[in-house]
């Protein structure tokens, strides 16, 4: 588990995570890190059968897809997810007859890369959604004396 936290710090070292964190923000800084468009589309119907958020790229930009009829958080930590699989560059190939069944309106040569999974137990899958916790809790950074310190300015009598 060390091993795995570790390699999530090193991943957020290269990003900026805004403190407090935006969402949008953060989108904005890997689009612009990468070099490439990134958006994020809500898809109904992702859901427990299926996955709940999937990444694609194609030659030209990045798109996130997620579920947007749970709640605002799950919502966010969705995009969060697929976002780690991209910053930790996981790859997941699928077959072109596949491609073709999931996306029928693309050129299966236009998609280099699919990614959008139900199954948490592996690696590349615990990583992403320790790295989409740490990217959404401040990237890892908070000090105990910060938290300490707002915790003390809250409880402090009114004079």
């Amino acid at each position: 588990m060390r091993q795995l936290r570790r390699r999530c710090e090193q991943h957020l070292r290269t990003f900026a995570v805004p403190q407090p964190f935006d969402l949008d923000a953060f989108c904005a800084h890997v689009a612009e890190k990468r070099g490439r468009r990134l958006e994020l589309k809500p898809m109904p119907g992702l859901s427990a059968a299926a996955p709940c958020g999937m990444w694609l790229s194609v030659a030209d930009a990045d798109y996130i897809l997620y579920e947007p009829t749970t709640s605002k958080l799950h919502s966010e930590h969705i995009v969060l997810h697929e976002l780690a699989h991209m910053l930790c560059d996981h790859r997941l190939s699928i077959d072109v007859s596949l491609r073709r069944r999931l996306f029928p309106t693309i050129d299966p040569d236009v998609v280099r890369r699919v990614l959008g999974r139900v199954n948490y137990a592996t690696e590349q899958e615990q990583e992403a959604e320790m790295l989409a916790s740490m990217i959404r809790g401040g990237g890892g950074r908070a000090r105990p004396r910060d938290a300490l310190a707002r915790m003390t300015e809250v409880l402090r009598p009114n004079t």
